[in-house]
């Protein structure tokens, strides 16, 4: 079955419109650099890519799936109108797991191998030995959000002789290195064991500010905490009096709130915060990975068969 498709920003390939109408013989495909532009497109439309603005999709009278670019939407995302309809909206997710896990791995071993210690000492110019080494092998590591990148670090982190547990509330079975699963009612209870807690879920109205003071005092003493999903999903203020206090070793942050991270704020010279400007996946080849799930899914739509990589609406992911 043919059918009709706009796309629109943000992240559209200059040749996708050639190589969708390769992959479904007959589609009617537009592209559009401003949405605004796509008001007339939009009305006749079966499909669209992008973000598509409130003023935008209530022109629209045959919108049935809505190809979302990105992996994390959130609620900013989601407008009621959009909740309410019978449109499908899918993500990309799972286009980005390598390089997160990757990332989370660049945290670990920075402070396993003291550098949130000696990276200062390096810029004071001084040459004097300090902490030992942490042994990753006798450490364990809890990973909030199971999802793909989750999955991908708990394999990493298990193959660094860490013992590896997980809180998601989809998953029905632990991945390859993880030998505990549980669902989120566990949280606080999982959160004392471990070692390093690692914070990939995507934010939902579940996990909005899921990391408060409770959550940070409910951790073992001295812990770690590392944040590469969403810094909406941790209460700012709560993790710098967690880091003040001692009760945190240290945080790994490539997500933070606000973002960007304002000059005068206390996180930039903390002593045990290691920062990254939301740059975990800078350079990561996904494109070829986000045009191939777009691709099967415009095969899919015209062969009326359900889609890959569907959102929960309500939930933001």
């Amino acid at each position: 079955m043919s059918f009709r498709m706009v796309l629109l920003p943000p992240n559209i390939g200059e040749n996708w419109p050639a190589k969708i109408r390769a992959a479904v013989p007959g589609i009617h495909v537009e592209s559009f650099e401003n949405p605004l532009d796509a008001a007339d497109a939009i009305v006749d439309a079966d499909a669209a890519y992008g973000t598509i603005p409130r003023e935008l999709l209530v022109k629209a009278k045959r919108l049935r799936w809505i190809a979302a670019p990105l992996a994390g939407l959130g609620g900013n995302w989601f407008y009621d109108e959009l909740v309410k309809s019978p449109i499908v909206v899918t993500n990309l997710r799972g286009i980005y797991n390598e390089s997160l896990a990757h990332h989370i791995m660049a945290f670990v071993l920075a402070f396993a191998h003291r550098l949130d210690h000696y990276l200062p000492q390096q810029q004071a110019r001084r040459w004097q030995r300090g902490p030992a080494m942490l042994d990753l092998s006798q450490k364990s590591a809890l990973i909030v959000g199971v999802g793909g990148a989750g999955a991908e670090a708990a394999r990493l982190c298990a193959a660094f002789g860490m013992q590896v547990a997980g809180i998601d509330p989809r998953l029905k079975a632990p991945p390859q290195g993880m030998s505990a699963l549980a669902t989120p009612d566990r949280l606080d209870a999982a959160l004392a064991d471990a070692d390093f807690i690692i914070l990939t879920t995507p934010e939902t109205p579940q996990t909005l500010r899921l990391f408060d003071a409770g959550r940070f005092a409910a951790m073992k003493r001295g812990a770690y905490f590392i944040n590469i999903g969403r810094g909406a999903c941790v209460i700012t203020e709560d993790l710098v009096a967690a880091l003040s206090s001692g009760q945190l070793a240290g945080a790994g942050l490539d997500v933070v709130t606000p973002e960007p991270l304002p000059a005068d704020h206390p996180l930039w010279t903390m002593p045990g915060v290691l920062l990254t400007p939301h740059v975990a996946i800078l350079g990561a080849p996904y494109q070829p990975k986000r045009e191939a799930i777009l691709l099967e899914n415009c095969r899919r739509f015209a062969r009326g068969e359900t889609l890959i990589n569907v959102v929960d609406k309500e939930n933001w992911f």
